[in-house]
């Protein structure tokens, strides 16, 4: 920006200031700005001031009372999910991490088994599955027992996975399949714990109530609280004074 760029900014920054104490100290040029009637403006601001400071004060309470019960609802609403998830985690545990697979056409995660047999892949809980496997020459074939009662056959070229690799594999899917079942039991015990857990963290509102109660008695509290009006009286007395003295009326 050049030099005249500059002057005009400084300018428009001066006329600005000017114009906004016109605005607040209305009346003509010598109320707002001559030394005579600075004793007049110095009043009118405190006047100003007091009344800003308490209901700024009040405003602040306000605040941060409602954001206690942001706070109180917020950790309510984490309370509830937490228990829900646990809940869900319970009757539906996710499938967790790869431990397995063998070829393109069986993978065996924590809690499912993912097959994958004439173009389609789906996924089923380990607890709810059995294996077979059968041999020849060239082949291994292994059959998966789905819940809902139908089979589906994966085939493994021996020429490109070993025998032993898929008798391996079967094994260790019948493993995590007894171990599943087990855990499936073990959680299934803990489901009632689980939901009552869930309906205690949805029915204990208490710290939000407690909250919304601290409101209530704040509010109540500052409209009974006399400074504020009486602040308001004071600075309406000062514009009363200011108007009679300059004919206009400082808001």
């Amino acid at each position: 920006m050049g030099p005249v760029g500059w002057i005009v900014v400084v300018v428009l920054a001066v006329a600005g200031g000017v114009l906004w104490l016109m605005l607040r100290y209305p009346g003509g040029w010598r109320y707002a700005f001559t030394a005579e009637y600075a004793d007049n403006r110095r009043d009118l601001d405190a006047a100003r001031g007091r009344l800003r400071a308490l209901e700024r004060d009040a405003g602040r309470e306000r605040d941060r009372a409602r954001a206690g019960i942001a706070a109180a609802e917020q950790a309510h609403q984490d309370r509830v999910d937490r228990a829900r998830a646990h809940l869900d985690r319970l009757r539906s545990p996710d499938r967790g991490d790869l431990r397995s697979s063998l070829g393109e056409g069986l993978r065996l995660y924590d809690q499912a088994l993912e097959v994958t047999a004439q173009g389609r892949t789906a996924e089923y809980p380990l607890h709810e599955v059995s294996l077979r496997d059968e041999y020849s020459r060239e082949e291994g074939h292994v059959y998966v027992s789905l819940p809902t009662g139908r089979q589906q056959m994966v085939t493994v070229a021996l020429e490109e996975t070993a025998e032993a690799e898929v008798r391996k594999f079967v094994v260790e899917v019948f493993n995590a399949v007894a171990d599943a079942k087990a855990a499936a039991v073990e959680r299934q015990a803990l489901v009632p714990g689980a939901e009552a857990e869930l309906r205690e963290a949805q029915a204990d509102t208490a710290a939000q109530e407690e909250a919304r109660r601290q409101l209530a008695e704040l509010v109540a509290r500052q409209k009974s609280d006399a400074r504020i009006p009486q602040a308001r009286r004071e600075l309406d007395a000062e514009r009363d004074r200011w108007q009679r003295l300059t004919g206009s009326r400082p808001r």
